[in-house]
């Protein structure tokens, strides 16, 4: 990690978590990473997914229950005993009211909900980072856009891509008449990526920079709709720079502590502010395959938190510890073009460098346009992880009743997605 001037002021009293309440849209990934650093997890998320449910087994950690809405999440952990904190993960930013409730009753590992709202509020960004090596872009409501601008149609509660679409200046459309909490951003043409970092009593620090998969055919996906992302990868020292500064404005400005990610667009050299998110994102998994519970050990500690079960390779200190760089890992989210019934009999990949995630229980009914599962592949270099997608559609005697014949079947094509990371590493590498 890269440590910048700016600094928080230490926690002195560190607190001992054994279990921790973990919540969001989906927590299989991060029920993973708080395993690793010593953690018995109690998981509540609106899918329940087949392969958490194995991670939780023998006693690792517990599934509470399963939400439709962040709304029913106050009752559902009622019975989960007051003094186990809560870490929330993706799409409880945007829910501060909820998170507010939670709070009168239990402990929580992250960011004061002021400092949620303050880096949640795009026109806030915008008028810290107006000075900055950062480029903002413009931001607009209807009555006051600009007809010459191509515009986003977005909102401050959407998570994931969701509910982004184009805009228009023309009245008439109903498409560019701006919803309540909704606004307009300009669109800027690069290269998606995000930021991982983290804010504590030494300063701020970046993990590393990932690309971003967003609205990929292939994937079953469409308009902006996350569908995975690879990394890590080097964006150049200028672009850590004005990462690094923003991310120091954000924690200065608005008292923002713990894990936090930025998504931005690369466009020729400078990174493109898009969206804050306060919490630890997706793209933790990317860094954590050589050193597991990383990022939840960061973020615990960032709090004055440590786990109870802190493994003797886990106790280094925030000054030495960095993000490992040799492992490249491509995280890809597959979405339903059609309704299916998930069927539990299939073989899973024979090779550990891919692997399948976050699929569901046998007979579940995914409706159209719902997420399917995640393939994950991981190499020492891109070259090998463009051949290992390619090549995991090959008929092999191994393969079986193999999951990658049936995705075929429904019509995803490794070797096109292959090649669509291809082009998108083509564009990074002359974004730069």
């Amino acid at each position: 990690m890269s440590p910048t001037s700016g600094k928080l002021e230490p926690n002195s009293d560190l607190k001992t978590a054994r279990s921790v309440l973990l919540c969001g849209a989906s927590v299989r990934s991060l029920a993973e990473s708080a395993i690793a650093a010593g953690l018995r997890p109690l998981c509540v998320d609106f899918f329940e997914d087949q392969d958490l449910k194995n991670l939780l087994a023998a006693g690792r950690g517990r599934f509470v229950g399963r939400i439709d809405s962040f709304q029913q999440l106050p009752e559902r952990i009622r019975s989960v005993r007051s003094s186990i904190p809560l870490l929330w993960a993706g799409g409880l930013e945007n829910h501060s009211t909820i998170l507010r409730e939670i709070l009168r009753h239990r402990p929580v590992i992250g960011p004061s909900l002021d400092a949620v709202e303050l880096v949640r509020n795009p026109w806030m960004l915008r008028n810290w980072t107006e000075h900055s090596a950062i480029g903002c872009p413009r931001l607009a409501r209807k009555t006051t856009a600009d007809t010459e601008c191509h515009w986003l149609r977005k909102t401050v509660r959407s998570s994931g891509g969701m509910g982004i679409g184009g805009a228009t200046s023309d009245p008439c459309d109903e498409h560019a008449v701006i919803f309540r909490d909704g606004y307009l951003q300009e669109y800027i043409d690069g290269v998606p990526m995000s930021a991982l970092m983290v804010a504590d009593a030494a300063g701020v620090h970046l993990f590393g920079t990932s690309l971003q998969l967003i609205g990929w055919p292939s994937l079953g996906a469409s308009g902006f709709l996350f569908c995975g992302n690879m990394g890590p990868v080097d964006a150049g020292e200028k672009v850590s720079s004005q990462l690094i500064e923003a991310g120091t404005v954000f924690v200065d400005r608005s008292g923002l502590r713990g894990v936090f990610g930025i998504d931005f667009i690369l466009r020729e050299g400078r990174a493109w502010l898009i969206e804050v998110n306060p919490r630890i994102t997706a793209s933790h998994l990317l860094y954590e395959f050589q050193q597991p519970g990383l990022i939840t050990q960061q973020h615990l500690a960032a709090f004055g938190w440590k786990a109870a079960r802190v493994q003797r390779r886990q106790k280094q200190s925030s000054s030495t510890l960095t993000a490992p760089s040799s492992l490249i890992t491509a995280r890809m989210i597959l979405w339903a073009r059609k309704e299916l019934r998930w069927s539990g009999k299939f073989d899973l990949p024979h090779d550990p460098n891919v692997l399948i995630a976050d699929y569901p229980q046998p007979a579940t009914r995914i409706p159209a346009g719902g997420p399917l599962c995640s393939i994950l592949v991981r190499a020492d270099n891109i070259e090998c992880m463009l051949q290992q997608i390619a090549g995991s559609q090959r008929p092999s005697v191994k393969q079986g009743n193999s999951l990658f014949r049936r995705l075929h079947r429904w019509g995803y094509s490794m070797p096109m997605i292959a090649d669509q990371l291809t082009l998108l590493l083509q564009r990074f590498s002359a974004s730069r």
